[in-house]
């Protein structure tokens, strides 16, 4: 299958499960942020569930087919147009040379992503094809699609098998959070301003973390204690000075010197892959 852009949205990357088991050597896992969206988009074209996708990030592509095959689009606040009429959701289009096809993005969309039927010719870096961005330099550009670019897969005719895959759950702001290792360097009321109450994101937030507008402050004590930098993953959330609470993403560092008082539970990762600036979320303590 063939597929050209003709427009690439504001950010259309290449992401799959990411880079797991090189945090020791300060590589972000990476991959997509939402993994349930992710596997059920490939799962409804027959790909391998941890195969690459298209990772769509509040606009969509403008795609030419040059080649049959079948696409499924999965994201909420997103709708897949072939030849300018809308498909229907949860299911893969077929789609035939000369086809047009458009993701069109709702203001509430946030991310989206296309799954594109056969194996996929991409450059790979430790095992991975996602893009992934270290200050400004782009690791994997090819990663990352622009204007006149050709995505191309080889058929393996495979057409999917039964699965027990649930479709993904509409997005949520409510996202559950288990105490980090800091957590009791918070006192009673440090944690009413943290939990259970709306937070808002704000800039700058992308892939590596999602600022918010708190201010929260640690207990009188650990004020000005000197944290040791210490090993941080997707979904930590950490206490900046200033009193500002960062959810680290999927491609945030591996090692943090602020203190980690919440961790977000691995479903939830997928739900804060949905939220964008201005959008507001609850950390909500799961009941121990």
């Amino acid at each position: 299958m063939k597929l050209q852009f003709v427009t690439s949205g504001l950010r259309t990357t290449t992401q799959d499960l990411g880079r797991p088991g090189h945090t020791h050597m300060g590589v972000p896992s990476g991959g997509a942020l939402d993994r349930s969206a992710m596997r059920y988009a490939n799962h409804l074209v027959g790909n391998a569930l941890g195969a690459p996708v298209l990772e769509v990030t509040l606009s969509g592509p403008h795609l030419r087919c040059l080649e049959g095959g079948r696409v499924a689009l999965i994201g909420s606040g997103f709708d897949l147009l072939l030849n300018g009429e809308p498909q229907r959701a949860l299911l893969p289009i077929s789609v035939n040379p000369g086809d047009e096809l458009v993701i069109k993005s709702s203001e509430n969309g946030c991310r989206a992503y296309l799954s594109v039927s056969g194996e996929w010719r991409a450059e790979r870096w430790l095992g991975s094809a996602s893009a992934l961005r270290i200050g400004s330099h782009e690791l994997v550009p090819g990663a990352i699609w622009i204007r006149g670019d050709i995505l191309e897969t080889r058929d393996r005719s495979v057409e999917p098998w039964p699965s027990t895959l649930l479709p993904p759950q509409p997005p949520s702001d409510i996202i559950r959070v288990s105490p980090g290792p800091e957590y009791e360097w918070l006192d009673e009321h440090g944690r009413a301003q943290l939990l259970s109450k709306r937070i808002r994101v704000i800039d700058p937030s992308n892939r590596v973390g999602l600022r918010t507008n708190t201010q929260v402050q640690l207990r009188e004590d650990k004020r000005r204690v000197e944290m040791v930098s210490s090993g941080v993953q997707p979904g930590t959330v950490q206490l900046t000075h200033g009193g500002q609470a960062i959810i680290l993403m999927r491609d945030g560092q591996t090692i943090g010197g602020y203190p980690r008082v919440l961790q977000c539970a691995s479903q939830s990762l997928d739900q804060l892959a949905h939220l964008k600036v201005g959008d507001e979320l609850i950390l909500s303590l799961i009941d121990s």
